[in-house]
């Protein structure tokens, strides 16, 4: 574990050279400071993400520590709040996901009992969020707004908010985030989606260039009746469908597999040295697995789904191949999962 407490001092420091004679000087000063605060902040992001699963209800951790980890979970609140709020003092491009993971947790209902845990975001939006704070700790210029000669007002409120900061005490701020290789180009570029914080179709494409090799499996998601769903009951509930379907689909592949946001209610997920008949076997779970999730109305929400492989073409052609058959799941009543092969048998 580290202190926090010289990293704040650090940035305080850092502000207060903020108000210099040189507009180059100054600049880079605010480089540095926004490199800091993205690091600080995925810091925060990763260990507010143990410590809710430390608070959580089917966690091992003795009820006799509780109360010192939710006072530790409220002062890393705390600070992330603080974070965001510096970084939106200078204007710096975020993302869905930093914010919704900075923000503060909501509090339990008012008739909830004593100490029930917070319900936090998808871990799915944790994860998307380090990923985007680590980009902008990587090349910080990429996401500065603001033309910085003199210092300006903004970074008087920056010393202010930075001195706020530090007042809220230390914390423990965990030394194992994931540290994944960034280079200038993927650094310049959100790999997430803003919404449901799975991966998004610029990082897809991307993959598709060059990151994805060797036999790959596909499988196409589509919300089944998507379009009904916010004419009853309104965007808002929508787009938590979304975003739940986005945690669900994460639930379900496995560890090297990828979800990615394909466009509107649709996800495609890449499954890299599997066949179609692996990839079948994960998506008959998928189209269990949205039945878990109810509307306000008491329905569940059902998926169809396409699947095919790599195995006689490319994965740009395998995924043009997993849409049929996605279509064809449609065409045979929707809520089920359609094997290319099979969709080919019944087109032929």
């Amino acid at each position: 574990m580290l202190n926090s407490r010289p990293l704040l001092a650090a940035l305080i420091t850092s502000a207060a050279v903020l108000v210099p004679s040189s507009g180059a000087h100054a600049s880079g000063d605010v480089t540095d400071t926004v490199h800091q605060l993205a690091t600080d902040g995925a810091d925060l992001v990763a260990e507010e993400q143990v410590l809710l699963q430390m608070a959580g209800p089917s966690s091992p951790t003795p009820v006799s520590e509780l109360p010192a980890i939710q006072a530790q979970l409220r002062s890393v609140d705390a600070q992330g709040m603080a974070v965001l709020d510096q970084l939106d003092r200078l204007d710096i491009e975020l993302t869905d996901a930093i914010r919704v993971a900075l923000d503060r947790l909501p509090a339990p209902d008012a008739d909830s009992a004593p100490g029930t845990p917070v319900r936090p975001p998808p871990g799915v939006v944790y994860e998307a969020a380090l990923d985007d704070l680590l980009r902008i700790a990587a090349t910080p210029e990429a996401v500065m707004t603001i033309p910085v000669s003199t210092g300006g007002p903004e970074i008087g409120l920056l010393i202010v908010a930075a001195l706020s900061l530090l007042a809220l005490g230390s914390a423990a701020l965990i030394s194992t985030v994931r540290r994944r290789p960034v280079t200038a180009e993927l650094a310049a570029m959100a790999w997430s989606d803003g919404l449901t914080g799975v991966a998004n179709r610029r990082r897809l494409d991307h993959d598709l260039d060059g990151a994805v090799t060797g036999p790959t499996a596909v499988i196409m998601v589509d919300v089944d009746h998507f379009k009904s769903v916010n004419d009853s009951f309104g965007h808002q509930k929508g787009d938590e469908v979304l975003c739940t379907i986005g945690t669900m689909l994460a639930t379900q592949i496995r560890h090297d597999d990828v979800v990615y946001r394909y466009g509107g209610e649709e996800f495609c997920i890449l499954l890299p040295d599997s066949t179609t008949e692996i990839a079948k076997l994960v998506a008959d779970r998928i189209v269990e697995a949205a039945h878990q999730i109810k509307l306000p109305d008491g329905q569940h929400i059902t998926v169809s789904v396409g699947v095919a492989d790599s195995a006689r073409e490319d994965v740009h052609t395998a995924i043009k191949s997993a849409d049929r058959a996605l279509y064809e799941a449609k065409d045979l009543g929707r809520d089920q999962a359609v094997a290319a092969d099979r969709a080919e048998l019944l087109n032929a």
